[in-house]
């Protein structure tokens, strides 16, 4: 799993990539969204309940196929 500067989680994956040399890096990742219209959906429908004082779940992630990484720093933030 990724976690995204704005909070956002992502579930990762590639086949050209070494993710796991990355595990408990902070990383700047590049990568292909799938189903990316259904993922924006989901998330202003999330933006759309919080503005209404609603709970804006947290349990659902995206998926994304990482196309290059590059590494910011050796410790997560």
């Amino acid at each position: 799993m990724l976690t995204a500067s704005d909070g956002s989680t992502w579930e990762v994956r590639s086949d050209s990539v070494p993710l796991a040399e990355h595990v408990g890096h902070t990383v700047s990742a590049t990568g292909v969204v799938k189903m990316n219209t259904a993922h924006n959906l989901k998330e202003d429908a999330k933006d759309a309940a919080s503005d209404a004082h609603m709970k804006k779940g947290n349990t659902e992630h995206g998926h994304m196929t990482i196309t290059d990484v590059q590494m910011v720093s050796s410790s997560c933030k």
